[in-house]
């Protein structure tokens, strides 16, 4: 297990090295001065060539990479040109709200999906499995932008249960914080809970035809026991691979909704740092959700041994 953890960790490692380099190298290309997009045409010589000096963006393209990943590192992002703050801070503000909506939308696409799967698998081809296959097509058509306005019109405009944006800081407004984040975390998990019923039906009919479950079976074993002890057990790993991959595409892919219902997230400040040429910002952003999504995946590789003991790692 050690030898494991410590293979995986240098993986991790240059893994991290090499996305930072694509991140670097996709954001050095762009076409266009970033301190003359900032300042404007009418900008002197002058100031582009202090905000370039601010920047690092007279050094060389090594040095500049090696700062960037030293800054990285040492949890020193470089200041916001549009925030005048630390980049660090910043971040750290707006994952108070993305953090929690991503926990908030895999555990609802879990718990919603998990138990559909398995109800779909149980019924095959009978009224149930058609009910919850029709469901998750819809969930697989239905954008999640559109589902946030369709839950805005219904909970927000009609009933009046749920904020239709917005969001109000945790440590005064712990509740209404909760509810600010309950319509984007639905719109967000119902298309990855309508993903993750179908891999777990897939996956559950493929272990209940195997010859362990027809001898537990034969065995007199309850019905509980056999679908959820030893069938599920050993269905759940690529299940498990699956919502590593979605929680890693939720932090990637809160940047509409959270433009949607007006949310001082993550996605919403790499929005507006796009269209303000913030590169401190950008670079910072992008290479903490890309290290985010392999630690992730890191984890979902640990978790595969607690699932199922048969798996060894040498």
């Amino acid at each position: 297990m050690a030898l494991f953890l410590l293979k995986r960790g240098i993986t991790l490692f240059i893994t991290l090295i090499l996305v930072s380099i694509v991140i670097f190298a996709v954001l050095m290309v762009i076409p266009g001065d970033p301190a003359q997009i900032i300042l404007g045409i009418r900008a002197t010589p002058e100031s582009l060539q202090n905000l370039r000096r601010q920047l690092g963006l007279d050094q060389p393209i090594a040095i500049q990479y090696l700062n960037y990943m030293r800054g990285f590192f040492t949890g020193d992002l470089g200041r916001s040109i549009t925030y005048e703050v630390q980049v660090t801070s910043l971040i750290l503000q707006r994952l108070q709200v993305t953090i929690p909506l991503a926990i908030l939308s895999i555990l609802f696409a879990i718990f919603l999906s998990i138990p559909s799967g398995i109800y779909a698998s149980l019924h095959r081809n009978r009224a149930g499995d058609y009910g919850v296959m029709v469901l998750s097509q819809i969930g697989l058509a239905v954008p999640a932008f559109w589902a946030g306005i369709l839950l805005i019109l219904l909970f927000a405009v009609t009933f009046h249960w749920l904020p239709a944006g917005g969001f109000q800081p945790w440590e005064s407004h712990p509740i209404g914080a909760l509810k600010s984040l309950l319509l984007p975390a639905l719109s967000l998990g119902f298309v990855r809970a309508a993903v993750l019923a179908r891999m777990t039906r897939s996956s559950m009919l493929e272990v209940l035809g195997e010859d362990f479950i027809r001898t537990a079976r034969s065995k007199g074993l309850p019905r509980r026991v056999v679908v959820y002890k030893h069938a599920l057990r050993n269905a759940i790993i690529p299940v498990v691979t699956l919502i590593g991959l979605q929680a890693g595409d939720l932090l990637a892919g809160a940047i509409i909704i959270e433009n949607v219902f007006h949310l001082p997230g993550i996605g919403r400040l790499v929005f507006e740092a796009i269209g303000q040429r913030d590169l401190p910002v950008i670079q910072g952003v992008v290479l903490l959700i890309a290290a985010m999504i392999v630690v992730i995946n890191f984890l979902v590789d640990l978790a595969y041994r607690y699932l199922d003991p048969r798996i060894r790692y040498e």
